[in-house]
């Protein structure tokens, strides 16, 4: 239990310094289980999660947000884990799954996991690469890497977030006082020779073999025999007169017409907005006629068993988690961005 203990407070104190959803919670009881909790009544908020979760079916698009708020409210780190976990996994197309491995993330390094906090770092950058969790991510990266004794990689994290945290004026300053230990990797790296300049075995060895001279006492080659022509055959005839190659008769009537450029195939989409996911294919078809009357471009699939149906086409993820208010504002519900695969 102290150790339990431990690990909670240290990942309070730790989230208090960068780490912010990219999302707050949309319902108004998850909003109020949220509250409950920062007033000190955990018991209370905890029984609201639970019953709103009982009530919710796991198709519809609110269900991960309802685990995630109980993992916020989880009264001890194993728990808080498993129900991040299962955001992460179960629901990795949702809005939710980087903000669930990100707390994973802090999770890990603040029990000393630092295998487990580079493991779901490496996550978020390759599975979520559009995601606006990436500023706080470098920040828990650069702790995660620097403890690794693996400055380079802390570095690389810590350039890429400084690009794209200009809005955060406290994450920047977190960000630059960690930066500082990045000018000697820096120095260092940009004194090293260029990859290339390095002579490889292969080349190496090349350089070393050399033509063989000519022996001073080889002879010299004998000179080439000048051919001589064959006789001509007795009692022959006059030579055949010569004819010019048979060539193919030319086509003028028939214009010649360049091959077709190659059209490269259209752009497809990375990201869409699941708006519902319904066990009936027919429930499904109607809800995309009706969406498609509505002038949205509209596909719906199968996976595990449901029938989805999703609107969009956006090349990154901040651009359909920026389109997303409009879409609830058009077809309600609770809908959310997944990535096409």
């Amino acid at each position: 239990m102290r150790s339990v203990v431990r690990t909670l407070g240290t990942l309070s104190a730790l989230s208090a310094l960068s780490a912010s959803s990219a999302l707050s919670q949309t319902d108004p009881r998850l909003i109020d289980a949220v509250r409950n909790a920062q007033e000190g009544r955990s018991d209370s908020a905890r029984m609201k999660v639970r019953r709103l979760l009982a009530a919710t079916s796991p198709s519809d698009s609110l269900y991960p947000q309802i685990i995630y708020t109980q993992a916020m409210v989880a009264s001890e780190a194993n728990e808080m884990r498993r129900q991040l976990q299962r955001v992460a996994v179960e629901y990795s197309s949702s809005s939710w799954a980087d903000d669930a491995l990100l707390r994973l993330v802090q999770l890990d390094y603040a029990s000393g996991n630092l295998e487990g906090s580079a493991r779901n770092l490496e996550r978020i950058r390759l599975d979520y690469p559009g995601s606006p969790l990436l500023p706080q991510a470098s920040y828990w990266a650069a702790r995660t890497y620097f403890d690794q004794k693996n400055p380079e990689l802390a570095c690389r994290w810590l350039a890429d977030g400084l690009a794209v945290s200009r809005g955060n004026i406290e994450l920047q300053n977190q960000l630059g006082y960690l930066d500082q230990r990045c000018n000697s990797v820096r120095t260092a790296i940009a004194g090293r020779p260029p990859a290339d300049s390095q002579p490889t075995p292969e080349t190496a060895a090349a350089d070393t073999v050399r033509a063989p001279a000519p022996h001073p006492k080889a002879a010299p080659a004998p000179p080439a025999a000048a051919a001589t022509p064959a006789p001509a055959p007795v009692n022959a005839g006059p030579p055949a007169p010569s004819r010019p190659p048979a060539q193919a008769p030319a086509d003028t009537d028939r214009p010649i017409t360049p091959p077709a450029a190659s059209q490269p195939p259209p752009t497809a989409a990375r990201f869409r907005i699941q708006v519902s996911a319904v066990r009936s294919a027919a429930t499904a078809e109607a809800a995309a006629r009706r969406m498609r009357a509505q002038g949205h471009d509209v596909v719906t699939l199968e996976e595990g068993g449901l029938y989805k149906v999703r609107v969009g086409r956006y090349a990154t993820r901040l651009e359909a988690v920026a389109d997303l208010p409009n879409i609830k504002a058009q077809l309600g519900g609770s809908p959310f961005v997944v990535a096409e695969p």
